[in-house]
């Protein structure tokens, strides 16, 4: 049996979740209506020039889209969606599969159900399922696949939600296959956002979700793609790594869903470390001007992907840049949304970024032991250092974030875009997802259209 037909198979083998599994999903669905809010408004200019093409074109109207008083064709709407929610940084992810999940599997499963009028329990299924997906096949291409200059987000979401869009067609073990095989031709997605205008990455889940559903959409019409589509000699891993590592593509005795990191702060998840070290050294150091150097010890693909910009020109570069947001950090104790603004770059941010080294430390990243951290050396005048290092930072599976920290996120990024009672509404509206009744999308409350 081969790769693609055995991976088929264990996610048609996904029939039940446990309790556990279910609060899980439900914080993570939480956490997606947070990321969407603060990424709607955050990622303006861009997000403004894809509805200004999205929105003017016709068909027929099957799913809700975040905010927006019209519905759309469901892959459309799935595109957009996952547009949003990607615009500030602020999405889970998964640290083995290097990359982000929900932002293109929730938009997508929640777009088909609207279309398909899918229940509740098939609406958890199907995340479940395009979690699970992603994680295996991702973690199973990494680090190949990131050092190509794929940016495993779209590359292998479109196949996620090809499998997550098939469950909700009550597709069997072949039929997820077929879906999976046409999602290999039609993935996409670089990592080139990491060396100029970062605004355009949320096209890679954005396509991801689309894409995703196209491919189940055809799989459901009997279409199929190739035998062999991930393990054949021009099949997709061969594309996209030098090196599969299939004892990831086995899973193991829980739901991968569980393995997911979720964020505090709206930047690159390689920059979470060093905020976090920066904070803890903000309350160790009496005087700031005391500071002669900083050397940040940090892992070789943290450099890579976010440590290339210095001094941010606008606000999407700021999440990409280890060097000002760990600056921000430093001086105020804190990095929230309010710091995404350049206009915060002082002249004090200014003076910290001068003095901030970033050293290359592989022994800050060991992917078995699910660390990606960061060490902060800061020399001062007297010749004495004071240091911080942390390892897995909060919202990491090992050092989870509660219920109300994910609440109290939600209710930052949605401040002065919708009423109290609806936030109240749809984090209801997710907690009772769950049985055979008809799936009523959270999304729904923020239109003003009817349920």
């Amino acid at each position: 049996m081969g790769i693609t037909t055995r991976l088929a198979e264990d996610l048609c083998n996904i029939q039940t979740l446990n309790e556990q599994d279910r609060k899980q999903l439900k914080l993570l669905l939480i956490d997606f209506l947070a990321a969407s809010f603060a990424g709607y408004k955050q990622n303006r200019e861009f997000n403004s020039a894809v509805e200004k093409i999205y929105f003017s074109q016709s068909g027929v109207k099957e799913a809700f889209v975040f905010l927006q008083k019209k519905k759309f064709p469901a892959t459309k709407a799935a595109f957009i969606n996952s547009v949003y929610a990607h615009g500030a940084e602020l999405d889970d992810g998964n640290k083995k599969a290097m990359g982000h999940i929900g932002v293109h599997v929730i938009p997508s499963v929640f777009a088909l159900a609207d279309k398909l009028h899918s229940t509740q329990d098939e609406v958890l299924l199907g995340v479940a399922t395009g979690y699970e997906a992603y994680i295996r096949i991702s973690s199973a291409a990494q680090p190949g696949m990131v050092k190509r200059g794929f940016h495993s987000t779209g590359v292998a979401g479109t196949l996620a939600c090809a499998a997550a869009c098939a469950r909700l067609f009550h597709m069997d073990a072949p039929g997820i296959e077929a879906a999976i095989a046409l999602a290999t031709t039609l993935t996409g997605g670089l990592l080139s956002y990491g060396d100029s205008r970062p605004a355009i990455k949320p096209l890679n889940p954005g396509k991801a979700a689309e894409n995703g559903m196209f491919a189940a959409m055809l799989a459901n019409e009997g279409v199929q793609g190739p035998t062999e589509a991930l393990e054949g000699p021009n099949g997709w891993f061969h594309a996209v790594t030098d090196s599969v590592d299939e004892t990831m593509l086995k899973g193991c005795n829980h739901l991968l869903l569980h393995d997911c990191y979720f964020k505090l702060y709206p930047s690159c998840r390689h920059t979470h470390c060093g905020i976090e070290a920066a904070i803890n050294l903000h309350k160790k150091l009496n005087n700031l001007d005391e500071i002669e150097l900083i050397n940040v010890y940090i892992y070789p693909n943290a450099i890579r992907l976010a440590g290339q910009i210095r001094f941010p020109k606008n606000s999407d570069e700021t999440k990409f840049s280890i060097h000002y947001t760990l600056a921000c950090a430093l001086l105020n104790g804190r990095y929230g949304i309010s710091d995404m603004e350049v206009s915060n770059l002082s002249e004090k941010i200014i003076a910290v970024i001068n003095k901030i080294n970033l050293i290359s430390d592989e022994i800050m990243e060991d992917r078995n032991r699910g660390i990606r951290g960061a060490r902060i050396e800061a020399t001062l005048k007297d010749g004495s250092i004071v240091e911080d290092t942390v390892l897995i930072p909060k919202g990491d599976p090992e050092n989870p974030l509660t219920k109300d920290d994910i609440l109290s996120k939600l209710r930052i990024c949605a401040q002065n875009q919708v009423e109290e009672i609806m936030i109240k509404e749809s984090v209801k509206l997710i907690e009772d997802i769950e049985g055979k009744n008809q799936f009523v999308n959270p999304m729904a409350l923020m239109t003003g259209l009817s349920l």
